[in-house]
């Protein structure tokens, strides 16, 4: 039987870093849902002179797009991980029901296959 405590708190850890780091890169749409985040530019109260500047910034926007996108889907895994300890339902294979190794879950607390069903 796995330590449903000690994934908790694991679980609530990274969801801390991963908000944290999105709060760095990125806002989060209160008004529409509160899931969804927007990069920002860096350094956004700059003036912009030559081209090589705007295409600099530009090229920061996208790589902030992109590390936002990846950030927010491990937020959502996360996050569910937490909703499926509230439901009783962590720690099981979402494929065959069978319990996900403990080995497993240590890698990636979030897990929702287990080993054998890992690539579905």
């Amino acid at each position: 039987m796995i330590n449903i405590d000690h994934f908790k708190q694991k679980l609530t850890a990274e969801k801390s870093q991963l908000e944290a780091d999105l709060g760095h890169i990125s806002t989060q749409n209160i008004h529409q849902n509160k899931a969804d985040w927007e990069a920002v530019p860096a350094d956004k109260d700059l003036d912009i002179e030559t081209r090589d500047e705007v295409a600099d910034r530009l090229e920061d926007l996208s790589e902030r797009q992109s590390a936002t996108g990846n950030l927010e889907t491990r937020l959502m895994e996360v996050n569910q991980a937490l909703e499926n300890i509230d439901k009783n339902t962590y720690g099981k294979c979402k494929i065959c029901k069978q319990d996900i190794e403990e080995a497993r879950l240590e890698a990636n607390p979030a897990a929702t296959t287990c080993k054998a069903h890992l690539e579905e």
